[in-house]
C-alpha cells in the first residue's frame, strides 16, 4: 500500500481498529470493500496471505458452530439473531487477520525495527535499555526465520525417510518436544556468538547507536497518518447517522 513502513502500518492498524470498532452494515460494507482493494493492489501477495490464512478458515465452521450452540443454551436470542451475528462477528474478524497478513507480507518486520531505532536516534536520549530492546528485536527478527528453516528440514527429511507416515498428532507433538530444544540450543549458542562480536567491536560504548541505512521520516508522512486517521474517523461518522 504505502511505502513507508510505519504508514503502511498505521493504515493496517487503523483498519483493523476501525473495522472492530464497525457495528453497522454500511460500515462493514465499507471495510468489505476496502479489503477487496488492498487485495487487488497486492494481488503478488495473495497466494501467501491465503496459504497464511489457510489454518484459521479450516477452523472457521468449528468456532462458528461452538459460537451458536454457546449462544442458544446462554443467551435468549434468535437462532436468526445468533446467526446474523455470528456471521457478521467472524467475517470482520476474517477480515481483520487478512488485512493483517497482508501488511506482514508487504513490509518486513526488520523495517519497522529500523525505522524505530531511526527516529530514536534523532531522540538522542542515552538509555541503553532501549538499545538492549531494539537488539533483541532485531536478533529475534533474524534468527527466528532461520529457527524456522531449520525445523522445516527436519520435517522433510523424516517425512523422506518415512519416519511420520504413520504416527498420529499426539505422537507427533512428543517428536517435536524432543527435537525443539536441539534446534533452540544451537540458535542461542548462534546469537551469543552475535552477541559476543558486538561487544567485541565495541557495542554499549556509544548510546543511541547510528543506523547504517536509516529509514526517513518526514512531515509529509505526519500529514499521510493525519489523512488515514481522518478517514477513518469520517466512515464511522457517516456509518452512525
Amino acid at each position: 500500500m504505502f511505502k513507508h513502513p510505519l504508514v503502511n502500518l498505521w493504515f493496517f492498524l487503523g483498519y483493523s481498529f476501525s473495522l472492530l470498532m464497525c457495528t453497522s452494515y454500511f460500515g462493514w460494507g465499507v471495510h468489505f470493500l476496502s479489503f477487496i482493494i488492498i487485495a487487488m493492489l497486492n494481488t503478488k501477495h495473495i497466494t501467501r496471505v491465503l496459504l497464511r490464512l489457510k489454518p484459521f478458515l479450516l477452523f472457521f465452521p468449528m468456532m462458528l458452530i461452538l459460537y451458536i450452540i454457546f449462544s442458544l443454551f446462554l443467551t435468549n436470542n434468535s437462532l436468526s439473531v445468533i446467526l446474523n451475528e455470528a456471521v457478521f462477528g467472524f467475517t470482520k474478524l476474517t477480515m481483520m487477520v487478512g488485512a493483517m497478513t497482508f501488511f506482514i507480507e508487504t513490509t518486513p518486520s526488520q523495517d519497522i525495527v529500523i525505522l524505530a531505532r531511526s527516529i530514536w536516534v534523532r531522540i538522542d536520549k542515552p538509555w541503553i535499555w532501549v538499545e538492549n530492546f531494539f537488539l533483541f528485536l532485531g536478533m529475534t527478527l533474524r534468527f527466528y526465520p532461520t529457527f524456522q528453516s531449520n525445523w522445516q528440514s527436519v520435517r522433510n527429511s523424516r517425512k523422506a525417510l518415512g519416519l511420520e507416515s504413520d504416527l498420529s498428532h499426539w505422537k507427533q507433538v512428543k517428536t517435536a518436544a524432543r527435537e525443539m530444544p536441539g534446534l533452540l540450543i544451537h540458535q542461542l549458542r548462534r546469537a551469543d556468538d552475535v552477541a559476543t562480536a558486538m561487544k567485541l567491536r565495541g557495542y554499549g560504548r556509544l548510546v543511541p547507536r547510528g543506523v547504517t541505512h536509516p529509514i526517513p521520516f518526514h512531515l509529509n508522512h505526519i500529514f499521510q497518518i493525519a489523512g488515514i486517521t481522518l478517514v477513518y474517523w469520517g466512515i464511522h461518522s457517516i456509518a452512525t447517522l
